[in-house]
This record gives structure tokens, sequence and C-alpha cells, in this order.
């Protein structure tokens, strides 16, 4: 059986030194590094990499448990929350967009302004994921309902790190990209990709902090794949 290297070892065995308000377990061993992965726009995973969430047992943190644990969901919440957190909310749904748009814009038959859609949707996604691990493994904070056994989520958590959500990071990256590309829709992005991050906290299986931190980490990342849009000759 292979090991894995004494960095990534470090990352994932760490039950022994859990502090209050972290996760505790080894998270999911599939990714403890992907914040050191090879990016195409950051210059480093940790180029964005936030402030700690607000500590356990600050009047914050019992404000944002109590926001979820009062949270009153219905019938709209739960479909958002089921909605996103299937694949094709995290990627499909947002290629299937610009899509539409492609063809709408009468650019479908331009395979060069294609491949350039998305690969500026790719990069902006890609790099905020590398930018979210990074941040998911510093501070290690632990779900919800690791903090308040009441809060009962509405699907079982991820097994990975709390702050900052990933569904604000990957979805804010791209909507980023995507309402560059297509300025008529850049307002309606940000708010799709709003509510796939808000609706883990209708979920039950993440804080606002987390989201927040998550969508503002997507924004940054996408602001680059905007800057490198300007600048790659294309009109």
């Amino acid at each position: 059986m292979c090991s894995l290297p004494v960095s990534a070892s470090a990352k994932i065995g760490r039950i022994s030194t859990v502090q209050p308000g972290q996760m505790a377990g080894a998270g999911d061993s599939r990714f403890p590094l992907a914040g050191s992965w090879k990016p195409w726009l950051l210059t480093s995973g940790n180029q964005f990499r936030p402030g700690p969430p607000p500590a356990f047992g600050s009047p914050e943190k019992a404000a944002e448990i109590a926001e979820v644990k009062n949270f009153p969901r219905n019938f709209a919440s739960n479909q958002l929350g089921f909605f996103n957190q299937t694949q094709e909310a995290i990627f499909t749904t947002w290629y299937d967009f610009a899509n539409r748009k492609l063809f709408e814009e009468k650019l479908d038959d331009n395979p060069p302004r294609m491949a350039r859609t998305y690969a500026l949707m790719a990069v902006a996604q890609f790099d905020s994921m590398v930018a979210c691990w990074d941040a998911k493994y510093t501070y290690w904070a632990a779900r919800p309902n690791h903090s308040d056994p009441a809060i009962t989520p509405l699907f079982p958590n991820p097994n990975h790190p709390s702050y900052p959500a990933a569904h604000g990071c990957v979805t804010s990256g791209i909507s980023s990209a995507i309402g560059y590309l297509f300025p008529r829709e850049a307002q309606f992005m940000q708010e799709k990709a709003e509510e796939s991050g808000f609706s883990r906290l209708w979920a039950g299986i993440h804080f606002r902090s987390d989201i927040q931190a998550g969508l503002e980490i997507g924004r940054k990342v996408g602001q680059l794949a905007i800057e490198r849009a300007q600048k790659d000759g294309s009109e």
C-alpha cells in the first residue's frame, strides 16, 4: 500500500492535536494537498488565504451557530439545498449556461471564442478550488453540528473542513468569469453564486462566515481570470 508524503500525512493525521472548534478526524484524504496544486492564475494556493473564522466560544461563533440552528427550513430551501449538493449544480449547470449564451450570442460557430470561454471558466473554477483547499486545511474548521449536536444537517457533511465553503469559492470564481464574458448576465451570475453558497447554510452544513469567505475568494480569483482575459489580445 502506498504511503502519503510526510506533508500529506501531517495534514490528515492530526486527530490528537485537534482544538475546540476544529474538525476531529482525518478529513478527505483525496484532497488534503489540493491547496498546493499548481494553479493557472494564482501565484500560490495561499495568495488569497483569508483570516481565521470566528473563534469557537466567541459571541460571533455563538451567533453563527444560532443562525444555522434556527433557520426555518421549507420546501424551497430544502430543494435548493439538495440541488446544490449534486455534481450538476457544482459543474454542469455553469457550462450549460455558457453553452446557451454562446448560442444566443451567435458565437457557437466560432471555435476560438468558444475555447476561450471554456478556458477562462475552467481556470477560474480550478484556482478557486486550490485557494479554498489551502484555507480549509490551514484552519480545519468544524461543521455546525460538530459545534452543536442539536443541529441536524439536511444530508451528511462533506468530509473536509468547513471554512471556507467550497461552493462559495468555486461558484463565485466561475460566475465572475461568465459575468465578464457575458456582461448582461453579470448580476444574475453573482446572485446564482450567492444562492449556491447560502444553500449550504440552509442545509445546515456551513456557517455564514464559511460562505462569505468562500464567495470572496472566488471573486478575487475570478478577477484574476478577467485581468488575464483583458490582456489576451481577444476583442
